[in-house]
């Protein structure tokens, strides 16, 4: 991989010095990376098992060794840094990180002003249920569903009680103001299910191991990447590069199974697998 790296970084630099097709492509972002030798990427730090600390200080999640494994694979030391769901936008576009890895799902407004990597991970809308009351979603026609207000998903969860035989879908859906309130509700059994992203119903029912399922509702997925600074491509391009011939080479299976397998706490079946480019 070291030799490929180094192939790849001088095919950059003739193509800048020739004025090639790669002239421009060299962000400042990927100079700073190559001139340092490491890519200060920023984590989530209370989300298992996307990034959390442990007791001891240490970092642990999935895209924390997902990270370890994009540095490993490109021969650079990593520096970790601490962001959540509001400050990792300010803080890439302040260059204080150099890409952000905290389940970051691209959309429109993002790309105005990031760029992402491949996809890494597969979401997908799912209704989270009491274990042992329902196994389709038929099973919950007739049957109350929360929501978060304002969201989306009351749409989506009325169509797909209606598509369950429900005639009184509108009636059924029962928006909660948050997603605390969501989940409450379905622990009391006030409601028969929560519908929202997979990996939102995850990080809930992981913190009563054993009480809930999840049934897919939609065969829509939802993708999540790893944000970098707008047009630096070669950045990008590293960073792809990696997670593919993670891919390639078996390493990102052995990371996902590590948090998603089905012995894991987190169990959360592969959904589609990252797309790998021919060379």
């Amino acid at each position: 991989m070291a030799f490929m790296l180094r192939t790849f970084l001088i095919m950059l630099i003739l193509g800048a010095v020739s004025g090639g097709p790669t002239k421009g492509r060299c962000g400042a972002v990927f100079d700073h990376v190559m001139k340092t030798g490491t890519l200060r990427l920023g984590y989530l730090y209370n989300r298992p098992p996307w990034g959390f600390l442990k007791p001891t200080g240490e970092w642990d999640g999935f895209e924390v060794d997902l990270a370890k494994e994009v540095a490993k694979h490109l021969n650079l030391k990593l520096e970790t840094l601490r962001v959540n769901d509001q400050t990792w936008e300010s803080m890439l576009s302040s260059g204080q990180i150099d890409a952000a890895l905290c389940r970051i799902q691209p959309h429109r407004s993002l790309a105005r002003n990031f760029d992402f990597s491949v996809p890494y991970f597969f979401d997908s809308l799912q209704v989270l249920t009491v274990k042992g009351y329902f196994n389709t979603l038929a099973d919950l026609a007739g049957k109350k569903i929360a929501v978060v207000h304002g969201s989306s998903h009351q749409k989506a969860a009325i169509a797909i009680l209606k598509q369950a035989g429900d005639d009184k879908a509108e009636q059924d859906v029962v928006p909660y103001p948050d997603a605390p309130t969501c989940f409450m509700a379905v622990g009391q059994e006030k409601v028969a299910g929560w519908l929202d992203s997979g990996m939102t119903l995850l990080g809930y029912s992981s913190q009563s191991p054993g009480r809930f399922e999840r049934i897919t509702a939609s065969s829509v997925v939802g993708e999540v990447a790893a944000a970098v600074p707008k047009n630096d491509t070669a950045l990008r391009s590293l960073i792809n590069s990696a997670i593919q011939d993670m891919e390639t080479d078996g390493s990102f299976t052995k990371v996902y199974g590590k948090w998603f397998g089905p012995e894991s706490p987190y169990s959360f079946p592969i959904i589609r697998t990252i797309d790998v480019w021919p060379d």
